[in-house]
């Protein structure tokens, strides 16, 4: 069986040799701004054509200058405005890449209004892929076995009737140059095995400064024969390679009912005429099934992600299953017949080592496909403050209280102070009287105390502690404690934040409003729980200052848009099954589920 590798994989292992930050490693608010860009333009290419970039240009005899000045516009109005708007919360302190990201928008207009022009004038049909999957199975003398590597590579560009094609690869920032050519001459290589004449290589690069580099195959024939022993190396296939060890055993083989189950999948896509081909066995969640899917020649993913109701009602499914876009491929996630709970015991091992000083700022948001537990670290932009939506018995306040006892576990009093906000009395009871509890050690109950006293008390806390920073010379909580002060974090954790709108919606959102745009740094986080994210509850403070999104099962699509900007909440599962959303598409993961005794010994400690 081949070893699989990822693109990035290789990108990442280029950075860490040259000393770069390898992905997922740089600022939240970077990463967001280059998914942005990459949005954007293959939105410019995409199937819509209110958005595509040929809605913009005039016809007839207009110039390059002109085109560019009309998609500069188009792409400001339709494309960057909206999802400015969107993930304002998480861009609130990132105004520098804000503007970095409309610099490289600007050149990027002004690149694709030249090439359109260019094949306008020369009366070219030419075709632009955006966003195009790559796979290539590569062996070489002397491995020991062959490699599997996938990516997407951001364009290709064809003409039609004539085997001429170019790679094309996009960056924005101060990006490493050798690790930009070799992930684009990686994605050359790919394209180039399956094709029938070699292509050339376009590198473009928006900032500073609009560059573009244009490669001929034969200048890329070194780089390719290094390429080729480090993926070699990485996938651990060179004789007596042991830097990266592969494991010890394969998983075991798929239980038949779920070999059966993806058998009959493909038959209903099939009988429905959107044939698609399974690619490799199911991979086995403790809630779900997930199986990659590669749509027929010819087959759009959109047609084949409408027929999930089709789907539920062929294999009389229990749910409509989740059909969407995993990294490079397109997947169906099924029910499991026999699904398993997540003990939270069984990932205490996963939660990270506490520092004793600082505590430690990230909490377990839930289990993804590979059993690793996914955090959500509160001192990131991205992370800073969560919104919880679910149903009854979506597992809603089971997550609550597991990821209160994750806090516990990697923080002592001195690090970590909770406010609970319980309005209906019976989500935080095994922690009355916590050391953890902030200020009198008491569980707020919004019928005993004006809701609008407890986020003042929290207000005036952020303030005083911006008058300590400044008083210490220091930005924020991490380099008062670094100096020598110690301020513990605090986490405000609300159940049923609809609840306490009845006291007063317009002071609360405003005071919602200000911790949102303040608290990180000063180590003040808000958790809030609804059980219907409706427009009246999330339009306004909660969708610009919240900027993460825990989505387990609602009751409607239009629920899971307000609350994850996309369908597919309301299709869950119950009982933790969940979408997490921070930066870039939702990811599924499992809740944990934290049994009473276990949580009495946790909360009580």
């Amino acid at each position: 069986m081949p070893v699989e590798l990822q693109v990035r994989q290789v990108r990442d292992e280029i950075l860490r040799a040259a000393g770069g930050p390898v992905r997922g490693l740089s600022n939240s608010s970077s990463r967001l701004v280059g998914m942005l860009f990459h949005e954007i333009f293959a939105d410019l290419l995409g199937p819509e054509p209110r958005l595509h970039a040929r809605a913009a240009l005039p016809g007839g005899s207009a110039t390059a200058e002109e085109m560019s000045a009309r998609l500069r516009d188009h792409v400001y109005r339709l494309l960057l405005g909206p999802r400015v708007q969107a993930n304002q919360a998480a861009l609130q302190t990132a105004t520098r890449e804000v503007l970095d990201l409309w610099k490289s928008l600007e050149g990027l207009a002004q690149w694709l209004a030249g090439i359109l022009h260019d094949a306008w004038r020369r009366s070219d049909d030419l075709l632009i892929s955006a966003e195009e999957p790559l796979s290539w199975q590569l062996q070489e003398p002397g491995w020991t076995d062959s490699v599997s590597i996938s990516g997407v590579a951001d364009a290709v560009f064809r003409l039609p009737g004539s085997d001429r094609w170019c790679v094309v690869e996009l960056k924005t920032g101060q990006s490493a140059r050798e690790a930009d050519l070799a992930q684009a001459c990686l994605y050359h290589q790919m394209l180039a095995a399956g094709a029938r004449t070699p292509g050339s290589l376009a590198l473009v690069h928006f900032h500073p400064r609009l560059e573009q580099k244009v490669f001929a195959p034969q200048e890329l024939k070194p780089l390719e024969a290094r390429l080729k022993a480090l993926i070699g190396r990485l996938a651990s296939v060179l004789p007596g390679s042991d830097t990266h060890p592969r494991p010890a055993a394969a998983p075991p083989p798929p239980k038949p009912v779920y070999t059966d189950l993806g058998r009959r999948l493909v038959a209903v896509f099939r009988e429905y005429n959107s044939p698609v081909e399974l690619l490799g066995d199911p991979i086995v969640g403790p809630s779900f099934l997930r199986f990659p899917v590669q749509p027929a020649r010819g087959v759009r993913p959109e047609s084949v992600r409408k027929l999930a109701g089709a789907v539920q009602v062929r294999l009389e499914l229990q749910a409509p299953p989740f059909i969407h876009t995993a990294g490079s491929r397109l997947v169906v996630d099924v029910a499991r017949p026999d699904r398993e709970p997540v003990l939270f015991a069984s990932v205490r091992d996963q939660l990270p080592t506490a520092d004793p000083i600082l505590g430690c700022s990230k909490l377990p948001v839930g289990l993804d496909l590979e059993g690793n537990l996914r955090m959500a670290d509160l001192a990131d932009s991205a992370d800073c403050h969560l919104l919880v939506a679910g149903a009854t018995g979506s597992g809603k306040s089971e997550w609550l209280r597991a990821m209160i006892a994750g806090l516990l576990l990697t923080n002592t009093p001195e690090t970590l102070q909770l406010l609970l906000v319980d309005p209906k009395r019976n989500a935080f009871n095994d922690l009355a009287g916590s050391p953890y509890l902030w200020g009198d050690r008491t569980i707020v109950y919004p019928d005993e105390v004006n809701p609008l006293e407890i986020f003042d008390r929290l207000v005036e806390e952020m303030e005083s502690r911006y008058r300590a920073f400044q008083a210490a010379g220091v930005d924020h909580l991490v380099e008062l404690h670094q100096a020598g002060g110690r301020l513990p974090r605090i986490v405000c954790v609300c159940e049923e934040y609809a609840d306490l709108l009845f006291c007063g919606r317009k002071e609360i959102e405003e005071r919602i409003r200000r911790l949102g745009q303040k608290a990180r740094a000063a180590g003040i986080h808000l958790v809030l729980a609804v059980q219907q994210p409706s427009r009246e509850i999330v339009k306004g403070a909660l969708q610009a200052n919240i900027p993460a999104r825990v989505g387990l099962r609602v009751t409607s699509r239009i629920e899971s848009k307000m609350l994850l900007d996309r369908s597919g909440a309301e299709d869950l599962l119950g009982n933790g099954d969940l979408l997490f959303k921070d930066i870039g598409e939702p990811v599924r993961l499992q809740g944990l589920y934290l049994p009473p005794g276990e949580r009495r010994a946790i909360f009580g400690a």
